[in-house]
């Protein structure tokens, strides 16, 4: 019987102890994984700084101005227009008026239940005190804007304000009015006539 009771404790001994073993051994995979998965955490939030580091470097060195450089004319071309005054000939001796030629301009006229458009193309005659390298530069800037204000113009106009000689006198009034107002608000105005290559009305 003692022996009995003595080997019941053994195994009961042992069985603790193995428990115990597997308990450890769990304890070690867990301490084990914990470990691992809070090193994985940690190289991921590094990453993500140094990323976010990176991009918010380039992103700050991207909207910094770029310092301004002065073209000088190259292979014959004029350098762009930086201020009213370079637009002013400095030695125009001639005095002669020079010309700056638009492309054609399409637009439905403002005549209800008819479809009728006019086709408009013009040559602006500019004062010989502009200089005609750096106003043409000036006026190609302002080309879009040109064309823009006259399409809009020529679909204001009904078939009774384009007839006629009289008629086409005011619109060239206006047109060169308006230019003038569009490019030299600030300035006396250096367009002097409009002349009509073309004003066809369809």
């Amino acid at each position: 019987m003692a022996d009995d009771k003595e080997k019941k404790e053994e195994k009961k001994q042992e069985s603790q102890e193995q428990s115990g073993e597997e308990q450890s051994k769990d304890g070690d995979k867990k301490s084990s994984s914990f470990g691992l998965s809070t090193w994985i955490i940690l190289v991921a939030i590094i990453f993500a700084g140094a990323t976010g580091g990176f991009a918010l470097a380039q992103l700050i060195a991207g909207s910094r101005p770029e310092p301004v450089v002065e073209e000088k004319p190259q292979d014959g071309k004029p350098a762009e227009v930086q201020t009213f005054e370079d637009l002013v000939a400095k030695a125009n001796n001639d005095g002669k008026p020079w010309v700056y030629e638009l492309e054609p301009v399409v637009a439905n006229l403002d005549e209800p239940g008819v479809t009728r458009y006019g086709r408009v193309a013009i040559t602006i005659e500019l004062s010989a005190e502009m200089d005609p390298e750096k106003g043409t530069v000036f006026l190609d800037e302002k080309k879009l804007l040109l064309r823009d204000w006259l399409t809009t113009y020529i679909a204001g106009l009904s078939l009774e304000r384009v007839r006629g000689t009289r008629n086409l006198s005011r619109i060239k009034k206006e047109i060169r009015d308006h230019f003038n107002e569009l490019l030299f608000a600030e300035s006396k105005p250096f367009v002097q006539t409009i002349l009509f290559k073309e004003f066809a009305i369809q």
